[in-house]
């Protein structure tokens, strides 16, 4: 099992919150943005075409240009804009905050900084470069044929091809930021949930200290109130089953009775510290515990009835437990 297997407390929780603890990803905020521009360049790519032809249409050559500046300002702009409410959104949605420094909290949680994270996060920054630049390798490659074209064209033809081989380009890239952001978001997420976790000491010192602290008082009591509860249901559902399927990291309450419940049924299922649970009501109900890891796994997939392809290896169980 693991050797972190009870999860956080709201008070572990405030704690990392306080102290800056986030699995935001710049890369997936990173990825939004491109996305908005590659969005906002595709939808204008027409009026900033026209408005570089119109601009490259004029007598002078002075007044075309201010014109052309103009007229890039003024769709580039909104692109800007587009970006950056994109990109706060993003974060918004990952840290639900503006901003949160990183503080030194007594107490609170850390996440992994050794060597080996280091390394971790160094590979991933390398495969990142590698996949954003095979990107762009590659739309160059299947573009190279268009871009040899530009040159060509009319010089007003030239801008508006060149605006959209830009939009292509930005939705290319956006694709790339996309996909590794949303592994980098699973990632960090990941490494958050491990940091955040707590070991059978973290738990005892998390309960000592929630206890002496009467802000957490009320969350205590309600906490207290549903575990209670959920305890309460759990041995009821224990004290009538047949026997328990224990794995590596998994518990399963396994109910059947010839006449009343001649289908084998999984009433109670937990993982870590809830399969360390129900082995404990188990043996309290003197309800045989059979360890199984290839079985339990098989069945670990959800609670109901027990799939007919594991009857068999299930009945040999049930015939051996109770002889």
């Amino acid at each position: 099992m693991s050797d972190k297997p009870f999860p956080p407390s709201p008070r572990r929780l405030a704690l990392a919150r306080q102290a800056g603890m986030t699995a935001a990803s710049p890369m997936l905020v990173a990825g939004l943005a491109c996305a908005a521009i590659a969005i906002g360049v595709s939808v204008g790519r027409f009026a900033l075409g026209q408005a570089i032809a119109a601009a490259c249409n004029g007598n002078a050559v002075l007044p075309a240009a201010r014109s052309l500046v103009m007229q890039v300002l003024a769709l580039a702009l909104p692109l800007v804009g587009v970006a950056a409410i994109a990109a706060i959104a993003a974060h918004l949605a990952q840290t639900r905050a503006l901003w949160l420094p990183r503080r030194t909290i007594r107490d609170a949680p850390a996440l992994d900084r050794g060597a080996l994270a280091r390394t971790r996060s160094t590979a991933f920054d390398l495969l990142a470069a590698t996949v954003i630049g095979a990107v762009g390798f590659g739309w160059l490659w299947i573009f190279a044929p268009r871009l040899a074209v530009l040159f060509e064209l009319a010089p007003s033809e030239m801008l508006r091809a060149s605006v959209a081989l830009g939009a292509s380009f930005l939705a290319a890239l956006a694709v790339a930021y996309l996909a590794i952001g949303v592994v980098d978001a699973v990632a960090r997420q990941l490494e958050l949930a491990n940091a955040l976790a707590m070991t059978s000491t973290e738990k005892r010192e998390d309960d000592r200290l929630t206890g002496a602290d009467p802000r957490w008082a009320r969350q205590r009591s309600l906490l207290a109130r549903d575990t209670a509860s959920e305890g309460a249901a759990l041995a009821t559902a224990v004290a009538g089953c047949a026997v328990v399927i224990l794995g590596d990291d998994l518990a399963i309450a396994i109910a059947w009775d010839a006449t009343k419940r001649p289908i084998p049924t999984r009433i109670a299922l937990g993982r870590r510290a809830r399969a360390t649970q129900l082995v404990g009501l188990a043996r309290r109900h003197r309800i045989a515990v059979h360890r199984d890891p290839l079985l339990a796994r098989a069945l670990g997939d959800g609670e109901g009835p027990v799939p007919e392809g594991r009857w068999r290896s299930l009945a040999d169980v049930l015939v051996a437990v109770r002889h």
